[in-house]
């Protein structure tokens, strides 16, 4: 029967977790290791841009045809690095996958091939039932528990630091923040900024603007000695409550009348919640100026919810973006299966230092794939991240640069930019 590790280990004692998970195994099988061998892909070596959470679950997410149908073990490391375990199964199917896995990172100088080399730094096979395999392995995983226990020290180090900004979110705190997060006055906080569509010539037509909730001014008015942001998981659970704030704001309002389309960003699950249906009531007939934003991280948690809760939005009439990608991640899956009406990736600075034609020239079939017009590239704050994208097919923007070109297109037209 098939097994697993814990693959979305979140934090380094976790990891360490594993690697002793990973010990305990070997130490089981060495005296009848007859049929098992063990792949060691080193995730750990790839690019800073190509290491993100998100990227590592579609590698993990490649091995399920493995893992479901063997007796095969996958377990997930929090420096990235993926280990499978396989007993009696097919070589040649691992392999499959694995090549898959590397395709997924193509981009990635890891991922290259080199044929006068001894060794392949993506991937290191083990075969367990050799003596010299098993032990070349255990030194593995011996070296990967120390640097766990280190990158331990290094974490509580950082949280000293951390705590020196503020005490961080914990369950401890976070039932009383959660509480005055319910009761407090948010409208004032809430903050607008333009997507605006940007023509090669300059000008500018707005596609709509995105309606947030300020987490500086959460932070000021409920919780000015809390770090909000010490866990993610956390800081998820605040959001919904945020959620729920915003659309009791929003409801009041009269959507009939509403000259400009609005983006929120929700949790999926707060678009199944009886808050979103009091919200869609209000809303009425004018679903169509309505944009529903979801982050990747919290699509790809409960893949099924975001595909429920994408229909029954798209199927009354809103649209739906999907948000917290970057445009190397384009590359590694099929933005096509998430049926967004939009795809918003986040511009970078690094993204300028890997221009050369080639590069240029296979970023825009990706993004042309993808589809160039339903693509956002958000966080903009220059003009030089607006030359980039327009070199690469992309048209819609938003961020801090774009706030200043819609105040000038209005200046100059005597009012706001011209709805899309």
């Amino acid at each position: 029967m098939a097994e697993w590790g814990t693959a979305t280990a979140s934090n380094d004692s976790l990891d360490t977790t594993e690697v002793s998970l990973l010990l305990e195994r070997l130490n089981r099988i060495e005296l009848n290791a007859s049929g098992y061998f063990a792949v060691h892909l080193h995730l750990s070596g790839l690019r800073q841009p190509h290491k993100q959470p998100h990227f590592i679950e579609i590698a993990s997410r490649t091995f399920d045809i493995i893992v479901e149908s063997n007796d095969a073990t996958l377990f997930g490391l929090t420096n990235k690095d993926l280990v499978l375990i396989c007993r009696n199964v097919d070589v040649d199917d691992v392999d499959s996958v694995i090549e898959k896995v590397r395709g997924l990172f193509s981009e990635d100088p890891l991922t290259e091939l080199d044929d006068n080399a001894f060794e392949d730094r993506f991937s290191t096979w083990y075969d367990l039932s050799n003596p010299e395999d098993f032990a070349a392995f255990f030194a593995v995983l011996t070296d990967l528990a120390v640097e766990a226990e280190q990158r331990l020290e290094e974490e509580a180090r950082l949280l000293d630091q951390q705590q020196q900004l503020g005490e961080p979110l914990e369950p401890g705190n976070l039932s009383e923040i959660n509480k005055k997060l319910q009761g407090m006055r948010v409208a004032d906080m809430i903050k607008r900024q333009a997507c605006l569509k940007v023509s090669q010539g300059g000008g500018g037509e707005l596609v709509f603007f995105e309606l947030f909730i300020s987490m500086g001014d959460v932070k000021e008015r409920i919780a000015p000695d809390v770090n909000l942001f010490a866990s993610p998981w956390l800081f998820q659970y605040l959001t919904e409550t945020l959620d729920r704030r915003l659309l009791a704001v929003l409801v009041d309002d009269d959507f009939e009348e509403l000259a400009e389309p609005l983006s929120i960003n929700l949790n999926v699950s707060t678009v199944l919640s009886r808050d979103f249906q009091n919200f869609h009531r209000a809303v009425d007939g004018n679903t169509s100026k309505i944009v529903v934003e979801f982050q990747i991280i919290d699509i790809f948690a409960d893949m099924k919810s975001y595909a429920y809760a994408r229909d029954s939005l798209q199927e009354r009439g809103y649209r739906v973006a999907v948000n917290g990608l970057n445009p190397l991640s384009l590359q590694y899956f099929e933005p096509a299966d998430l049926a967004s009406d939009f795809i918003k990736i986040s511009w970078g600075p690094e993204f300028t230092g890997d221009e050369e034609e080639s590069r240029m020239i296979e970023m825009r079939e990706v993004i042309a794939k993808a589809g160039r017009e339903s693509m956002i590239l958000g966080r903009v704050d220059s003009e030089k991240a607006v030359k980039w994208g327009l070199g690469l097919g992309i048209s819609r923007f938003q961020g801090f640069f774009i706030e200043k070109l819609v105040q000038v297109i209005g200046r100059g037209r005597g009012g706001g930019a011209k709805s899309a």
